[in-house]
Parts: C-alpha cells; sequence; structure tokens
C-alpha cells in the first residue's frame, strides 16, 4: 500500500531533550517549579510531589524540544500541581461563577518581558500571603496566565472548571496583583516624608 507511506522526515533527535537534559532542567529550575507548584497546591509536600511527577512525567513521555524544556517543565510542574489540588479549586468555582469583571485590561496577555517582571514579582512574594489572600482556584489561574501565558478558556479547561469562573478568579488574581505591586512601593515610604 504505497499510499499509507508518509513523506514526511523522521524527527531530528538533535533538537529534542535528552533524559539527562530532562533531568538537569528540573534539578537546576527546581525552585522556580517548586515555587509554581507550591502558589497552586499551598503545600510543601504535595508541591515537590508535582515537581517530581511532572520529571517522572517528561522523562515516560516524547522527549520535548531542548528549546522549549523550560516552559514544557513549567507546564507539565503546573498540570501536575493541578492535579494533585482538584478538589480544593473545585470547591471555589461557587464564590467566583457570579462575579462580573469590568477590567478590559485583566483579559489581555501581557508581552514578554511584562510577563517575565509579573512572573518574577509573583516568584518573589511573601506565598504565605498570597496563599492565604487568594483560594486555591485564583492562585491556579494567576500562575496560569502569568507562568505559562493561558488564555481564559485555557484556564477553564484545565481546571475544569466554568469560563465564568474563571473570569471572576482571574479578576480577583489580577486585582490583587495590581494592589500588591503598587502597595509595597507605598508601605515602604517614611512617614515623615510625606506630602
Amino acid at each position: 500500500m504505497s499510499w499509507f507511506h508518509s513523506s514526511a522526515p523522521p524527527v531530528d533527535a538533535r533538537n529534542h531533550a535528552s533524559p539527562a537534559e530532562v533531568v538537569a532542567c528540573f534539578q537546576d529550575q527546581r525552585n522556580v517549579l517548586g515555587r509554581l507548584a507550591f502558589l497552586i497546591t499551598g503545600d510543601r509536600a504535595t508541591a515537590d510531589q508535582a515537581v517530581v511527577q511532572a520529571c517522572e512525567i517528561t522523562l515516560r513521555g516524547n522527549s520535548p524540544f531542548r528549546d522549549w524544556l523550560l516552559e514544557w517543565a513549567k507546564a507539565a510542574t503546573i498540570a501536575s500541581a493541578i492535579s494533585n489540588g482538584t478538589e480544593a479549586i473545585r470547591i471555589c468555582e461557587a464564590a467566583h461563577k457570579d462575579r462580573r469583571c469590568p477590567h478590559v485590561e485583566h483579559l489581555s496577555q501581557s508581552n514578554a518581558e511584562e510577563r517575565a517582571v509579573v512572573l518574577d514579582f509573583v516568584l518573589g512574594a511573601d506565598a504565605k500571603t498570597l496563599i492565604a489572600e487568594l483560594d486555591p482556584l485564583c492562585r491556579a489561574v494567576l500562575v496560569l496566565r502569568v507562568a505559562i501565558r493561558s488564555s481564559i478558556q485555557d484556564c477553564a479547561l484545565r481546571l475544569n472548571v466554568s469560563r465564568a469562573a474563571v473570569l471572576g478568579a482571574n479578576c480577583h488574581a489580577m486585582t490583587w496583583l495590581h494592589d500588591s505591586q503598587v502597595n509595597p512601593v507605598e508601605e515602604n515610604q517614611d512617614p515623615s516624608h510625606a506630602v
């Protein structure tokens, strides 16, 4: 059956990460990956487990492209953390499904440079404060939107919650993010220098 033969060239293994490169990426980026997982799960042990699971899944599956390895590691870790925190995330759906977002800017995606600044801020924020102030759904949406640039629809699919709940949670998370970026500057000002 000659019609069944593919004319597509074979995959170039030189562009794909080796198992050693995959392990090295997960080890080198363990702090970042662990922090992303922790922000979703709210539990250190579960977050560490999510990073290990993500590495194992990556090693068992098709090898990602070498140039995309860190992005792949972030996405795999986030997926594993979401899987481990599904119940807590889904419980929060009702609290956000009727919330309306009047902020058009909450729906836009930043450029790569702006996203890197926001991701650095989120990763550097006090995790205990973030976890105390945002529920699991808001934290998951925040991490998905900032770390791997997920759309609202993608968040709804990944989290298995309604689009309306994601929109509400996104509004809450983006408002928190904005307020957190603005308020530390105001709080650190010396009152004696106030105008």
